[in-house]
């Protein structure tokens, strides 16, 4: 009998130690099912940024390499291209944001320049993009011309009307005379434009 029960002892210890090996096995495994690790990399494309004024690209700079021609019409009171006391004109800036990817205001400021000869520029209307049918909108100095354009817009223009304001101006006759005379003279805009993305 004691034989027998040694056996039988045997067996339930092999039984117990099979059993606790399978036991830790599968705990083993299914513990560690829950220490795995996985990392990935989430893509995006970056929504572009990409704005030309005058097909020139404004990436990284302050001011614009090129001019921007003001455009005086033959009259008779002066030949096509000039400024005079009491003359029209206008320039233009075409905003092209083909390239843009979200949609964004545009802010444009006109102004005389300080280093202008002909201190009575004054910037009178503007139109955006424009028709055959004039509709022009009072320039208003303190905000400029505001702007919201949508995204990848191929081309957005401005055409701003500039005036030498002979009538309300601070130059005298003789002041404009000077400027008239002095070959050196330039009638100069500043023109500021600023670029933000609008908020969702």
């Amino acid at each position: 009998m004691k034989t027998s029960e040694k056996k039988d002892f045997r067996f339930i210890i092999l039984f117990v130690v099979v059993v606790s090996f399978s036991l830790i096995y599968l705990f083993q495994s299914s513990y560690a099912k829950y220490r795995r690790a996985v990392s990935g990399n989430v893509s995006s494309d970056i929504a572009q940024w990409n704005i030309k004024v005058n097909n020139e690209d404004i990436a990284n700079k302050k001011t614009l390499t090129t001019t921007i021609e003001a455009f005086f019409p033959e009259s008779e009171y002066n030949k096509e291209g000039v400024i005079a006391p009491g003359i029209e004109g206008y320039y233009t800036i075409t905003v092209d944001s083909s390239q843009v990817d979200v949609p964004f205001e545009c802010s444009i400021l006109s102004n005389v320049s300080p280093e202008s000869s002909i201190s009575d520029l004054k910037t009178l209307s503007y139109e955006i993009n424009p028709t055959d049918e004039e509709k022009k909108v009072e320039y208003v100095p303190d905000t400029g011309i505001v702007q919201q354009i949508s995204r990848n817009t191929k081309q957005t223009v401005f055409k701003i009307y500039l005036k030498w304001d002979d009538e309300t101006g601070t130059m005298d006759n003789q002041a404009d005379t000077v400027a008239g005379v002095n070959s050196d003279s330039k009638a100069l805009m500043t023109v500021t434009l600023h670029f933000s993305q609008l908020n969702q």
